[in-house]
C-alpha cells in the first residue's frame, strides 16, 4: 500500500508540475528536500539540547521536531523564492523542459514529500496499529519506503559541499535508536529494521538521487 500512496502523491504533484513551468517547479523541489534533510539532521541534536521537547511531545518528540523544523523552513524559504525569484524573473526554457521536465520534477516532490509522511509515521506511536501498518506495510514494507527519506538526506548532504559531523546514516540510526521516550541509547546497526543495511553501508558522499 505504501507504494500505491508514494506512486498516487507523486504523480498528483507531477500533474502540478505539468500545468506549471520548470523554472518554480524546481524551487518547489529543492526548497522541499532541503526542508526534509534539515528536519532529520538536526531533530535529534535539538532534543539532546531541549530535554523539555522529550517531556512535553514523549514518543511524538522526534517526529513533532523534524516535522516542525522541515515546515518552517519550507515556509520562509518558498515565501523567499517566490519574493525573490519565481515572481520576480521569468526565465524562458524549451515547452519541452517546461512540460515533460517540470512534470519529472513535480513527480520527485510528491515522492520525497509521501516518503517523509511515512517516515514520521514510523518513528511515532501509531505505527504499532494494524490500520497504520496497512497503509506504510509491515517491516521490509518500511524499509524500503523509508529510505526515499535516506535518499533524500543523502543526496542533500552530498551536494551541500559542506561536512557535517554525522553523516546521514549515523542520524537516522540514532533516530530509529532513540525516538521511544522509554529508550535512552543509540540501538547497534544490526538491529536497525527500519533502513536497509545496504543502505547503511554506503558512503557518505555517495550521489544519490530523490526519486527512490
Amino acid at each position: 500500500m505504501y507504494r500505491f500512496i508514494i506512486l498516487i502523491t507523486a504523480l498528483g504533484f507531477a500533474w502540478l508540475g505539468y500545468k506549471k513551468t520548470w523554472y518554480p517547479a524546481w524551487a518547489f523541489l529543492f526548497n522541499i528536500i532541503v526542508a526534509i534533510y534539515l528536519g532529520v539532521m538536526a531533530a535529534p541534536q535539538i532534543i539532546d539540547k531541549l530535554p523539555i521537547i522529550r517531556t512535553e511531545l514523549g514518543d511524538f518528540a522526534y517526529s513533532g521536531t523534524m516535522l516542525s523544523l522541515a515546515v518552517v523552513f519550507f515556509i520562509i524559504a518558498q515565501l523567499a523564492t517566490f519574493r525573490y525569484l519565481t515572481a520576480v524573473y521569468c526565465v524562458s526554457f524549451p515547452s519541452l523542459l517546461n512540460s515533460i521536465g517540470a512534470a519529472i520534477l513535480g513527480f520527485f516532490t510528491g515522492a520525497a514529500i509521501a516518503g517523509f509522511v511515512i517516515f514520521l509515521i514510523n518513528i511515532s506511536p501509531p505505527q504499532g496499529s494494524k490500520y497504520v501498518a496497512f497503509f506504510t506495510g509491515a517491516k521490509l514494507s518500511q524499509e524500503k519506503a523509508n529510505t526515499v527519506v535516506y535518499k533524500t538526506c543523502n543526496f542533500v548532504h552530498s551536494v551541500s559541499l559542506q561536512q557535517h559531523p554525522t553523516s546521514v546514516s549515523e542520524q537516522m540510526k540514532k533516530i530509529f535508536g532513540n525516538w521511544r521516550k522509554s529508550e535512552t541509547k543509540t540501538v547497534d546497526v544490526n538491529n536497525i529494521n527500519n533502513i536497509p543495511q545496504k543502505n547503511l553501508d554506503k558512503p557518505v558522499n555517495e550521489s544519490n538521487s530523490p526519486e527512490s
